[in-house]
């Protein structure tokens, strides 16, 4: 038997979501081409996902092929869109665009309801006289090490340590953690965490903590000069960061789902 040429895997990737608010395509070309010029480099073959949740049903009836060849016109690769009523399914199948499934969530089991005693079962208590004294148990000695798994590795688990400057089209991922860069993120690398992310020297490319949804991730550096910042989906590109904190030595963090900065 020959041997197999390919193998199907699983796989988490970082995309960014186009959230649409209204369906005015002529309006959202105007405005991408805006967002392009302050970041050509971050949209230049950038996969994107299409979000239709805002849009009412009534506002989902777009032109899918002509959406498709406006992001492709930019640079912008459409993977496919989520939300969208089903009757649009074979429209958007029809364009070329997946339809991606929603996240499937499991219900938590309802606990059973403890048995309640009746009083056929339920013993009756001894007369005073021939109760016996209750006997103190006798005290049993807790080993730490049986009852507390030990923190510290744990945490060493869970943080990833790249010492070393990311260069120019590398990408460093630390899944179910922190990631801790000792080193500079150069322009064109990126740099992702489910939890925050530390850089100990200048970071001009990107860096997205939290990117599973964890709002509480923070990302510190030493030198903000980066081409974009995200926690938990929500980012700011270079022209969105204010003057006095380029350069500057910062922790960023979410507050009231916007990204704010505090000097460090």
């Amino acid at each position: 038997m020959d041997k197999p040429c390919f193998e199907l895997k699983g796989s988490l990737f970082t995309l960014t979501v186009l959230q649409l608010f209204e369906d005015n395509l002529p309006l959202l070309e105007t405005q991408l081409k805006e967002r392009v010029k302050m970041a050509p480099g971050f949209f230049n073959h950038t996969p994107l996902v299409i979000d239709l949740h805002e849009l009412p049903t009534e506002k989902q009836e777009l032109d899918f092929f002509e959406l498709r060849e406006l992001l492709l016109s930019l640079s912008i690769i459409p993977v496919g869109v989520k939300g969208a009523d089903k009757a649009l399914h074979t429209q958007l199948e029809a364009a070329g665009m997946a339809v991606l499934a929603e996240a499937k969530t499991s219900r938590p089991k309802k606990p059973e309801p403890a048995p309640t005693p009746t009083p056929e079962t339920e013993p009756e208590p001894a007369p005073p006289e021939q109760q016996e004294p209750e006997s103190k148990p006798e005290k049993e000695e807790v080993k730490p090490a049986e009852t507390e798994p030990d923190a510290t590795q744990s945490l060493n688990r869970a943080t990833k340590i790249v010492k070393q400057t990311i260069r120019s089209g590398q990408q460093i991922y630390a899944p179910g953690g922190d990631l801790v860069i000792i080193g500079s993120v150069s322009t064109g690398a990126e740099i992702l965490a489910d939890g925050n992310i530390h850089i100990y020297g200048t970071l001009r490319g990107r860096a997205l903590a939290g990117v599973r949804g964890n709002q509480e991730a923070s990302i510190f550096c030493h030198s903000l000069q980066a081409e974009l910042i995200s926690i938990a989906g929500i980012y700011l590109l270079s022209d969105d960061i204010r003057e006095d904190k380029i350069g500057a030595s910062v922790q960023v963090y979410m507050e009231d789902e916007k990204l704010k900065m505090e000097l460090i």
